[in-house]
């Protein structure tokens, strides 16, 4: 009979990656299509995991002080790049992953139905993201096919556009703060001020005063609160006006803003 000593050799992992061990030797798999950044954030996250279940399980299971007084001294033989992880990135040593892994292959029942359970738990986790990609990618296809309803623009918009077109003309605005009899006095008032040529009304926006030498000096915003009826009273009002006065009047359905 051979007195050869058998060597007995550890694997675990799964088919995407993993590892081995033996006296004196360990090591992991990289698979071709992760990085090394990547495996590191996931083993440093499944230790933690691991490193807590164990801890909730020792005061039950394990005596760590007698056990640990028993460990045998170990030799662990890695690579440069596996040195370099445990010593920069790892909160465990490479005898504490060495142990979880004894304990396992011990057939620690506690260990092993803790691992089941953070299995189950990233599965969960796993279907629970790529339900929301898939929600995210719906709603991205959904994007594309909605057109908007409306181009109307805000008031802050309109203003903006407004007085992009007229650089040199003053922009008053009339709101719901505006007393129609106010808003009509106004601008009667500055027709007046400005020995007005040409009244000009664009749709419910703007109406604008142009003088003898082809100014526009002033421009009334209506804003999109104030209501239709009170605009169509006021556009009314300076109408007539215009029309005693001689003055041109104009209205067009369509707004330039």
């Amino acid at each position: 009979m051979s007195n050869q000593k058998r060597t007995r050799k550890f694997v675990f992992g799964n088919e995407r990656f993993g590892g081995s061990y033996t006296p004196g030797e360990f090591e992991f798999t990289f698979p071709e299509d992760m990085t090394r950044e990547d495996f590191e954030k996931i083993f440093t996250q499944k230790m933690e995991s691991l490193h807590k279940r164990g801890n909730e399980f020792a005061e039950e299971i394990f005596d760590h002080k007698s056990k640990r007084e028993n460990l045998k001294p170990l030799s662990i033989r890695v690579k440069p790049h596996t040195k370099e992880f445990f010593k920069k990135h790892s909160i465990l040593s490479p005898r504490d992953v060495l142990e979880m892994y004894e304990e396992f292959n011990n057939g620690s029942e506690a260990f092993i139905n803790s691992l089941i359970e953070d299995e189950k738990e990233l599965e969960k986790e796993l279907a629970e993201v790529q339900e929301k990609l898939h929600n995210a990618k719906l709603f991205r296809e959904k994007l594309v096919e909605i057109e908007p309803d409306s181009d109307i623009l805000t008031d802050e918009g309109k203003l903006a556009k407004l007085q992009n077109q007229y650089e040199n003309t003053e922009v008053k605005t009339i709101g719901n703060e505006t007393p129609v009899g106010k808003a009509k006095n106004d601008i009667v008032r500055d027709i007046q001020i400005y020995n007005t040529l040409d009244v000009r009304v664009y749709g419910k926006d703007y109406l604008i005063i142009t003088v003898y030498t082809n100014a526009q000096p002033i421009a009334y915003y209506f804003k999109n609160e104030y209501p239709d009826d009170d605009i169509s009273e006021i556009v009314a009002h300076v109408e007539e006006y215009c029309s005693k006065n001689e003055i041109s009047f104009s209205e067009n359905e369509d707004s330039f803003i």
